[in-house]
């Protein structure tokens, strides 16, 4: 009996270690950043220029807030975060819409090919983006060259660059999440006059905002932090702000005090979106666990 309360407690013990090793190691780079943000370039670059008396320190010697207050004017951070708002929001919707459609009628429906089409969605996750980035600009060549219509460093280019990456994942999981909602519901919505699209909209979405909720984030962080097709697709009117924070680095000086301070500015829109929606994939976590 004894023996078994040991190993408990070394297991217990074990556990909290190794979470506390990860939350530490995950949010270490975030304190730094912070940190740095209020220092200047000499204190931050004090490891690299080797000052006596200037060694690098956790906490600023002495705070400042000119990092924050000339952040753009260096760089016009300003415009990369508009930019990458309106892709990421655009992004987000458009996903949204597609998704939940895709996904109902793949959970819902029997139609020819369903089983090969849904394998192949999910399949496209096996291959590495890189590999589609000469295709994209081909294609975005092509169509301005046939249509007329600007493709490259516009933000209808990025978010559908952007919609269709995330979009494969996203059915797959509003697909399953449907898959938890029971038919019946369904049913009885047409019994008391519903259609199928009004069963959907009217009954089947307000069930699954936690569904909703994970591929909103899903996309909306699928565009936001990207920075590969960003380097190649935007131009000087669409960089987004994971292109422009590089900006603070050029030949001739290493900002990196501006750097951090840009870094902190723009994650507080991902902190803020993801603490209003946390709530629902939290309930959807519980309802999955307890559902039959």
């Amino acid at each position: 009996m004894m023996k078994r309360k040991t190993r408990k407690i070394i297991k217990g013990v074990f556990l909290y270690l190794t979470v506390a090793l990860i939350v530490i190691s995950v949010l270490l780079p975030f304190f730094w950043m912070v940190s740095s943000s209020f220092k200047s370039s000499l204190e931050i670059q004090a490891a690299d220029i080797k000052t006596p008396g200037q060694e690098p320190t956790w906490i600023p010697r002495r705070p400042t807030l000119e990092n924050y207050i000339t952040v753009n004017k260096v760089v016009k951070i300003a415009d990369y975060f508009k930019n990458s708002i309106i892709i990421s929001l655009g992004t987000m919707i458009f996903c949204l819409i597609i998704a939940v459609l895709a996904a109902y009628s793949i959970s819902r429906f029997k139609f020819p090919g369903k089983t090969p089409y849904t394998i192949s969605v999910l399949s496209t996750q096996m291959f590495p983006g890189i590999l589609f980035l000469i295709p994209y600009f081909v294609i975005f060549i092509g169509i301005t060259n046939i249509t007329g219509l600007p493709m490259r460093n516009t933000y209808w280019g990025m978010i559908f660059t952007y919609t269709s990456f995330a979009l494969p994942f996203s059915i797959w999981m509003m697909r399953g999440y449907f898959n938890t909602i029971p038919r019946e519901i369904d049913e009885q919505a047409q019994i008391d006059g519903c259609s199928k699209v009004g069963a959907l909209f009217r009954v089947i979405l307000p069930l699954a905002k936690p569904g909703l909720a994970a591929i909103a984030i899903y996309g909306f962080m699928m565009a936001w932090g990207e920075v590969l097709f960003a380097s190649v697709l935007t131009g000087k009117d669409t960089t987004t702000v994971a292109i422009g924070i590089l900006r603070y680095i050029t030949t001739q000086e290493n900002r990196w005090g501006g750097m951090m301070a840009a870094c902190v500015l723009v994650s507080l829109p991902v902190l803020a979106f993801f603490t209003i929606i946390q709530k629902y994939m939290i309930s959807g976590l519980t309802a999955g666990a307890i559902k039959e």
